[in-house]
């Protein structure tokens, strides 16, 4: 799918970090942008973009935005579920119900009820794109990383894109599907406090990991480099982006694992 002038994308999580940086190459190429995200960006790139509160949680939320979008702009082109949060790091069976909770709302429902919202005007226009943000953790959790959580849902969103794709297949094979696992990038999602909810009390201090934990060969990128794979994914019609060197090995060696059982 070719990214143009006209389009309209939404981005969930478009405040900061990936989210605002996709929010900033749609914009870059022409697209109208709407970024959604419980907190106000502290900027917005130039273009059309127009930044809409969205709790992610919250089903009516996220139907009432789609609902706005084609209202207000008569389609949807790109639909990126992108918002996420992380807890601190505990051991799994040590971490608090309310990290779980919160986590699984957020990584995992977030994305179900954005997909629900509007994947019925995708499949309805037999056009557009889709775009989960995972993380290598969900092809590859790494020993000592100490949040069970956060591993279980963005695993969960690649199995939801692997099988939004075949359903895809059978019912709008023209309506692309990508799914995001990027390694370390340069954002604030470690700030776990900032957006917390009430209802979820107040983050505690975790349990590091080991110093070693991330020290597997895989480089730090920025978000602008997330946002030109997933625009190159898109206008190639890819399902997985791996944005960051040296993540590709510790999913290819799951596979060899998982091979070498059978």
């Amino acid at each position: 799918m070719d990214l143009s002038p006209g389009q309209v994308a939404v981005v969930t999580g478009g405040a900061s970090g990936i989210g605002l940086a996709l929010v900033t190459a749609f914009a870059r190429r022409g697209l109208t942008v709407v970024a959604a995200d419980v907190e106000r960006p502290d900027r917005l790139p130039p273009g059309d973009v127009v930044y809409r509160p969205l709790d992610v949680r919250v089903d009516a939320e996220v139907g009432a935005l789609a609902g706005w979008v084609v209202a207000g702009y008569g389609r949807v082109d790109v639909v990126c579920a992108n918002a996420g949060v992380v807890t601190p790091p505990a051991l799994l069976w040590e971490q608090p119900a309310a990290d779980w909770l919160w986590t699984t709302e957020v990584n995992l429902f977030g994305v179900v009820n954005t997909l629900r919202a509007f994947v019925p005007h995708l499949v309805a226009a037999d056009r557009g794109h889709v775009v989960c943000t995972s993380s290598i953790v969900g092809l590859a959790p790494f020993p000592g990383g100490r949040n069970g959580a956060y591993a279980a849902s963005k695993t969960a969103i690649v199995a939801l894109c692997e099988v939004l794709r075949e359903e895809l297949d059978e019912v709008a094979p023209a309506v692309g599907v990508t799914v995001v696992c990027p390694g370390p990038v340069a954002t604030r999602i470690r700030d776990a406090a900032r957006n917390r909810p009430a209802d979820r009390g107040e983050s505690r201090p975790g349990t590091p990991p080991p110093p070693t934990v991330f020290d597997h060969g895989m480089s730090k990128v920025e978000p602008d480099e997330v946002a030109r794979h997933v625009c190159a994914a898109i206008a190639a019609g890819r399902m997985y982006v791996l944005p960051n060197a040296g993540t590709a090995p510790h999913a290819r060696a799951r596979v060899e694992r998982l091979l070498g059982e059978l």
